[in-house]
């Protein structure tokens, strides 16, 4: 319990800071011809031919998806824990 409440008031903040930056930027990613053009064209789901990708693919794919969406952030913030980690330490030693 000690440890979430030390300095629970800017961590929150960074926190917060970090989610209003990337709700901006995909609120301006979507405002992009890029997207336009995407909902523009459309996919479609029922096409009569058969998927041009293995079967196996289908059970693979989303996998890859979970750890992309969830590893890459995982792995950003360990990096970034221990960057900040040995900053702090190497300002100490001094």
């Amino acid at each position: 319990m000690k440890h979430l409440q030390y300095r629970w008031k800017s961590r929150l903040s960074f926190a917060l800071f970090v989610s209003i930056v990337l709700s901006i930027l995909m609120v301006t990613l979507e405002l992009t011809l890029w997207a336009e053009q995407i909902n523009h064209e459309g996919y479609s789901h029922g096409d009569e031919e058969e998927p041009s990708i293995p079967s196996v693919m289908i059970y693979i794919l989303p996998f890859v998806k979970e750890i992309v969406l969830i590893g890459v952030p995982m792995l950003l913030t360990l990096v970034w824990v221990t960057l900040v980690r040995t900053i702090k330490v190497d300002q100490s030693n001094k």
